[in-house]
C-alpha cells in the first residue's frame, strides 16, 4: 500500500463554514459560530481529528458596507493566527492565502473564526459567511 504524502491531490483540503447574521458594530475578537441552519448556533469551532495546518481564509458579506472596517482570522483554540486576518470595508468579498507554517495546529484542536468590526461599521443588515481552509496531515491511516 503506497504512503499518504501531503499532496493536496489527496483529498486533504477541507472548508470549514461559520457564519453571523446582522454583523454588529463595535464586535472585538468575537468568535464567530459554525454556520448552521439554526439561528441559536453556538459552536464556535470544529475539533481537528488530525494535525494539520491554516492555508486560507475567505468571507463574503450579504451587502457592502459604505463606512467602517471588519476583520475575520482563523483561530486555533480561541487565539486568532494573524497571518490568516483579512480586512473588509466596502467590499463584498475578500480571501486571502496564509503560509503553511503560520497556521499549523495539532489534532484536538480547535479551529474557529474571529471577527472584529469598528464603532463605524455601517454593514449592519449584511449577514457574514466565512471559509477557513485546513489541510489535514492524515498519514497512517
Amino acid at each position: 500500500m503506497p504512503t499518504i504524502t501531503r499532496d493536496m491531490s489527496k483529498g486533504q483540503l477541507v472548508a470549514l463554514a461559520f457564519g453571523q447574521d446582522a454583523v454588529a458594530a463595535s464586535q472585538t475578537d468575537v468568535q464567530i459560530p459554525v454556520a448552521a441552519a439554526e439561528a441559536s448556533q453556538v459552536v464556535a469551532g470544529y475539533v481537528a481529528p488530525w494535525s494539520g495546518y491554516i492555508v486560507a481564509v475567505a468571507a463574503s458579506l450579504s451587502a457592502a458596507a459604505t463606512a467602517g472596517t471588519l476583520t475575520v482570522g482563523a483561530t486555533i483554540g480561541g487565539t486568532e493566527v494573524a497571518a490568516s486576518t483579512i480586512t473588509i470595508a466596502t467590499e463584498t468579498e475578500k480571501s486571502a492565502t496564509v503560509l503553511r507554517t503560520a497556521g499549523q495546529f495539532a489534532a484536538g484542536a480547535v479551529i474557529g473564526c474571529e471577527i472584529t468590526s469598528s464603532g463605524t461599521w455601517d454593514g449592519t443588515s449584511s449577514d457574514l459567511a466565512a471559509q477557513v481552509y485546513v489541510v489535514f496531515n492524515v498519514e497512517g491511516i
